[in-house]
């Protein structure tokens, strides 16, 4: 009896909310002929004859007594109708809805997340342990959501829908589904578990969005009520998830996406872009320019280092910087400098502390190797009269000794146009005449060229002078004088090596008084002028030349010829257009470079409070930097580099053409000329245009190569002996590790336009409350059960009756 009033109860439950279950499907019906409108009145005629009869009934009963009966006698009528409507449960037997479960099994899968919760990562290794499952990845993960607590979530899924288990990859491959023994349905159905725990990562690539719609279309006709992904998002090759979720959306399939792994870029810091001068003087400030990016470690402080690395095998830091790390993505651009005080060849390594959770420590460093060489340097020095500025640098230059001490660093030569025949003869540096023969002059590394009078030079020597800059290389550094230099060499050879326009260069007039002091002051590109780097840092240098003594005559030069470069000016004084007025240019020509200084009075700089030390070092400094040719003499004369030598299709290529001979860089902008060809003998000329800060570095884009193995060399201008190349390769798709974040934009995005929804794996879980039912197709129907001759309405009807009964009675209405 208990069974059947259970059974009675659960089909009266099933009337009246028809929900169903897995695999069967409620309905109701009835035999009723008429609309539900003709119904509807006939109730209403009924209601309203009841009410209008009680209305009129006699007796001591109340208002609300009668309307109370009046209800009860409407009830017995409705109940009798809606059991003259033969009310019918009907029971289906569905096919259960689709639901697709997809796994990504690409190798990016295998990546284990770095987790700053170290409590976080022991917990899940004990629960991954407890599956047998090894290292927290994100494959692994995966696995855990599923087959955690002896499958049940998946068993859940499978109870509730036709469960079709695909790897997503490559392509999207139905798993295995075969069940061994103790892993099988409790109802004694198949089970996907083992199918789960079999998966590899092992797909070289990921083709998510293209994978998914495969596996939709596949879908055609069948009813499906989601599909849940499983991954981490990366596509490396064709369509995207969220490509795809407009056309699951349009077939009525939601997708339900939980992303493993970790949505920020791993934790990195990197070294590049090492630059450093291949070959340098002992005691030349020695620069080693480089780019610090980061990701994951904004705000954070580490030590940059400048170290050599010894023989034996350890190393000796040299300098070293604390920086802040930038925003991600983000590089700076730093410097570390040093001053070798020894001959020889080093090996210098430039790093970068290593943080705590860096994914690859080894970028963290970058080495070059430098010779580093203790040259004898011939300078000639010209000048018409002994002036200051001649003493005080002879005397200078003169001084200067190599490290040993016992060698001179300079070996000068003077030449004092106005000295009688014995200053030659009592003076050790002093020659009688200037060098006639181009051999004679061409022996020298430097020229300074002073306040000379050209009269007692011909033709022939000034145009020897030009060659010494053009063809040999040498440096040359032009001294303004109030009497001839630079004006009285307007129309002379010479007059094209000068970084100024002499048409509209002035000299103060001579009977003026000079009172105004004139404070030099560096320009930016400081720091990419080595002669004016007096300290080892930008800052202390600036500091530096700010505490120089002024100086008090200079030349009026407003105009610059195309190509110079302004070093150092007069902070004070501006010309026409507003620049501030040279005080030192430079200028390459030819081969070699030219500096020049509109004053005579760098003297000055020696009364420095602290001693002639910043005098001493700027002109040393400058003499060595005019003679760098002189140390790469039989050496390459140029590299050309890519910033990588593999590059997924469609990225940018950079070029670099990098010239340690100044004299071999073109005059052009853009006068290199790289050449590429491919594998095939395909080529492609490309045209590199200078830095804009350092005059032997050419850089140029590559963009829109096809995928194959290239080899590029330079092609103009022509270099001695085989032309620098590089080799690199295009390759189709980004490798599987070339994005390791979790892409959680386009998951958020495709779970969006589908009208599904996303989930992290810490709140995976709520996924089961958020299924979707599904459409269930119908296989055959069970016999329906008449519902309205139930023993429940038939006591529900005496019940009424007998209370109407009851209460008219306790009225006297009876």
């Amino acid at each position: 009896m208990m069974s059947s009033l259970q059974e009675i109860l659960k089909d009266m439950g099933d009337f009246l909310a028809p929900r169903g279950g897995p695999g069967v499907e409620v309905t109701r019906s009835h035999t009723w002929p008429w609309a539900p409108s003709v119904t509807l009145v006939l109730l209403a005629a009924a209601a309203a004859l009841v009410i209008f009869l009680y209305a009129r009934e006699r007796g001591t009963a109340g208002r609300v007594f009668k309307s109370l009966l009046a209800a009860l006698r409407i009830a017995l009528i409705a109940l009798v109708v809606f059991m003259m409507h033969g009310w019918l449960l009907n029971r289906h037997r569905t096919d259960l809805p689709d639901l697709l479960v997809l796994v990504d099994d690409s190798q990016s899968m295998t990546l284990e997340d770095v987790y700053e919760d170290a409590a976080r990562r022991k917990t899940l290794l004990a629960r991954l342990e407890s599956l047998g499952l090894d290292g927290v990845t994100r494959l692994n993960l995966a696995k855990l959501l599923l087959l955690e607590k002896d499958a049940r979530l998946l068993r859940e899924l499978e109870s509730r829908y036709n469960v079709k288990l695909y790897q997503l990859g490559g392509t999207a491959r139905a798993a295995d589904d075969a069940t061994p023994d103790g892993l099988t349905d409790p109802a004694g159905g198949k089970s996907f578990a083992p199918a789960v725990a079999a998966i590899e990562s092992l797909e070289t690539s990921s083709r998510l969005g293209n994978g998914l719609r495969d596996v939709l279309e596949s879908q055609r006709g069948r009813p499906t009520a989601a599909a849940l992904v499983l991954t981490d998002g990366v596509t490396t090759e064709g369509r995207t998830l969220s490509d795809v979720a407009e056309y699951a959306r349009r077939k009525g399939v939601p997708l339900l996406l939980v992303g493993l792994g970790n949505d920020q870029p791993p934790r990195d810091l990197r070294i590049s872009d090492l630059l450093v001068d291949e070959a340098v003087f002992v005691g030349d400030l020695l620069n080693f320019d480089f780019r610090l990016s980061g990701s994951g470690y904004a705000g954070r402080q580490v030590t940059v280092r400048l170290k050599r690395i010894e023989s034996e095998g350890g190393s000796t830091t040299l300098a070293e910087q604390s920086v802040t790390v930038g925003r991600d993505g983000e590089p700076q651009s730093l410097r570390l400098s040093h001053r070798p005080e020894q001959e020889g060849e080093f090996e210098y390594a430039v790093e970068a502390g290593v943080l705590d959770g860096e994914a690859n420590p080894g970028n963290n460093r970058q080495t070059r190797r430098v010779k580093v060489r203790d040259e004898t340097l011939r300078v000639l020095y010209v000048q018409d009269y002994p002036n200051y500025d001649f003493r005080f640098l002879k005397n200078t230059l003169g001084r200067a000794l190599k490290r040993d001490g016992r060698e001179k660093a300079i070996q000068l030569t003077t030449v004092l146009q106005e000295a009688d025949l014995e200053y030659a003869e009592t003076d050790a540096t002093a020659q009688r005449v200037f060098p006639v023969s181009r051999d004679e002059l061409f022996a020298y590394d430097v020229l300074i060229f002073g306040d000379v009078n050209p009269s007692l030079l011909s033709r022939s020597v000034l145009e020897n002078i030009a060659a010494f800059v053009e063809e040999r290389g040498g440096g040359l550094v032009v001294l303004a004088g109030p009497r001839h230099t630079p004006l009285s060499y307007r129309d002379t050879p010479l007059a094209k090596l000068m970084p100024i326009d002499l048409e509209t260069a002035t000299v103060p007039p001579a009977d003026t008084l000079l009172n105004e002091p004139i404070r030099v002051q560096p320009t930016k590109l400081i720091s990419a002028s080595p002669p004016l780097q007096l300290e080892s840092t930008l800052a202390d240098s600036l500091k530096a030349w700010r505490e120089l003594p002024p100086i008090y005559w200079m030349l009026d030069a407003p105009d610059l010829r195309p190509g110079a470069r302004v070093l150092a000016v007069d902070p004070a004084r501006t010309s026409v257009s507003g620049e501030n007025l040279p005080a030192i240019a430079m200028q390459f020509v030819g081969a070699g470079k030219v500096v020049f200084h509109a004053t005579d009075e760098s003297y000055r700089w020696s009364r420095h409070p602290a001693g002639e030390g910043y005098y001493a070092r700027y002109w040393t400094q400058m003499i060595r930097y005019l003679s760098r040719s002189k140390l790469l003499e039989g050496t390459r004369g140029a590299e050309l580099t890519s910033d990588r030598v593999e590059y997924p299709r469609g990225e940018t290529v950079r070029l670099r053409v990098r010239f340690f001979d100044d004299r071999l860089a073109p005059e052009a902008d853009d006068g290199v000329r790289v050449m590429l060809e491919r594998e095939d003998g395909t080529r492609r000329q490309v045209a590199l245009r200078r830095d804009a800060a350092n005059r032997g570095i050419f850089e140029g884009l590559v963009s829109n190569l096809a995928e194959g193995a290239y080899r590029a060399w330079v092609a103009a201008p022509t270099l001695p002996g085989d032309p620098p190349s590089q080799r690199f390769v295009v390759v189709a798709p980004p490798g599987e590790f070339a994005r390791l974040q979790m892409d959680a934009a386009d998951l958020q995005l495709a779970a969006k336009t589908s009208q599904g929804r996303f989930y992290t794996f810490e709140n995976a879980s709520e996924l089961i409350e958020h299924l979707p039912r599904g459409r269930q197709v119908r296989i055959d129907s069970l016999p329906p059960k008449p519902i309205w001759n139930s023993p429940l309405w038939a006591a529900l009807f005496v019940v009424l009756i007998t209370a109407e009964w009851l209460l008219r009675k306790r009225a006297g209405l009876v």
